[in-house]
């Protein structure tokens, strides 16, 4: 699930430099680009740097860092900027000759330390990143921030060192400085999975939350790795505790939501959501909150939470699609079909966005049209089109296509490699066909050798009856206890 939940103890990230400041100085980098005759202070050069690489102007960045070592050659921040620039396109050599001359001049200073440490580990020299990290640690006595990144940083190199250890103490080391600070929280239990093994984070968490019982953020991890390791009954119990703690604990709340998403409890899963949203600009939150109410086909709720995620939802994928699907299950599909259209053109493997054009074409009874898209995806995009046969397969069922059905499904079988999955389509169709006692047996059958592949098919042939049908829901609530962890 998605994690990117600060809690507001955590305070916000401050911008550097204000709109004005940046404003300023670009003015006069423009000046500077046509005469070459301006003159910028250091706190310009850093805004400018600053906001060339906010912008992704990696250039711009290092004509600006570049002259402003020759105006200040002897300023460590930029040093510092320009080394990172080299760093973040691996050109590890180059940074470590900034650097070096940094520590001549500020031999002390706990950034060019830990940027030192950054580097020396993808250079893979651990020994001598250790020391930078313990240099920085050592140094770092009035910036909380710095602190924290250096603990993060240091720990993740002790991590590929195999140190794992270390890498444990020196993030509980910074957790006793800052014991609300969800970041070296994540890296803490990030240090026991780096080799797979859940079981030894969940029995370090289980600890932790036995010697401090009112800690949310321990009890968010201890939910963390039980859901990862499958234990999702017991994640949610863990999830629920942060959240009676912690009214703020929103990774909690979203972690509990997205397990109850899954489970298809949408109501509930609405109402931890809910408890995700803050007036931080966030507005992912709204956008789960819209997929629950797409599943439970309420287009009008779906719409209105849609509309505040409105700002920034133009730039998630995910907020297109379900704006167009909610046209689509009010079928009008006319008006659906230009969102879908639209993500393709920016993802053309998106096979979601794929079925829910075929949808549009086949509610608006555009066959050649259906046709056509489905020929340039058995062109284009064969796998997809192979490993989504059963949705394609589904739609044509369906939507009364009988012979494309049916061409689709001889299609499949040639390839010899879905046998299980047609025979499994075939018993959920002829049951739905016709539910008798031979084809009820058949369908138990299915249920019980491949019980999720069984559930998914009965969900894309039969959706009316995945709710309604007793004899299904019967059998489903009894193989399912076979099939999770509750």
């Amino acid at each position: 699930m998605l994690d990117n939940f600060d809690n507001e103890d955590d305070g916000e990230w401050d911008d550097f430099f204000d709109e004005e400041e940046i404003a300023t100085a670009l003015e006069k980098f423009k000046l500077w680009k046509e005469h070459g005759t301006v003159y910028f202070t250091e706190e310009e050069i850093e805004a400018l740097s600053y906001h060339f690489f906010v912008e992704g102007k990696r250039n711009e960045q290092m004509e600006i860092l570049e002259h402003g070592m020759t105006l200040y050659p002897n300023n460590v921040d930029l040093m510092i900027e320009k080394a990172n620039y080299h760093a973040m396109k691996n050109e590890h050599e180059e940074a470590m000759d900034i650097l070096y001359k940094a520590k001549i001049i500020a031999p002390y200073d706990p950034a060019v330390a830990n940027l030192e440490g950054v580097v020396l580990t993808e250079l893979k020299n651990f020994d001598e990143a250790e020391e930078a990290f313990d240099r920085a640690i050592e140094n770092c006595t009035d910036d909380d921030d710095l602190e924290i990144e250096i603990c993060i940083n240091f720990a993740q190199s002790l991590c590929l060192n195999g140190n794992n250890d270390k890498a444990v103490a020196v993030i509980e080391k910074g957790i006793k400085s800052y014991p609300k600070n969800s970041m070296l929280y994540n890296q803490l239990g990030l240090c026991f999975v780096e080799d797979g093994d859940f079981k030894h984070a969940i029995a370090y968490f289980k600890r932790k939350i036995d010697d401090d019982p009112f800690n949310d953020q321990y009890w968010h991890q201890y939910g963390k790795y039980l859901e990862i390791a499958g234990q999702d009954a017991s994640a949610l119990n863990a999830y629920e505790y942060a959240g009676l703690i912690n009214e703020k604990a929103d990774n909690s709340f979203f972690s509990r939501a997205g397990i109850l998403e899954n489970r298809e409890n949408y109501n509930k899963a609405i109402e931890c959501y809910k408890q995700c949203i803050r007036s931080d600009g966030d507005v992912y939150p709204y956008i789960c909150i819209a997929r629950c109410y797409i599943a439970l086909e309420d287009t009008n709720l779906a719409r209105f939470y849609l509309k505040k995620a409105q700002y920034y939802g133009d730039f998630i994928p995910e907020y297109q699609y379900l704006l167009g699907y909610s046209f689509l299950l009010d079928n009008e599909a006319l008006k659906a079909l230009p969102y879908f259209k639209r993500l393709l053109k920016i993802d053309e493997k998106d096979f979601e966005s794929y079925k829910a054009m075929l949808a549009c074409y086949s509610n608006l009874g555009k066959r050649k049209e259906l046709e056509a898209a489905i020929k340039k995806i058995k062109k284009n995009n064969k796998d997809i089109y192979y490993e989504n046969w059963r949705s394609i397969g589904a739609l044509f069922y369906l939507s009364g296509y009988s012979d494309m059905f049916d061409e689709l499904l001889e299609e499949v079988k040639q390839q010899k490699v879905y046998d299980n999955e047609i025979e499994i389509v075939l018993t959920v169709i002829n049951y739905n066909s016709l539910p008798n006692m031979n084809h009820k047996e058949d369908l138990v059958n299915c249920l019980i050798e491949n019980f999720e592949d069984t559930v998914d098919c009965f969900k894309l042939y039969c959706p009316e009856l995945y709710t309604t049908d007793d004899f299904f829901k019967l059998n489903y609530n009894l193989y399912k206890k076979d099939n999770n962890d509750e």
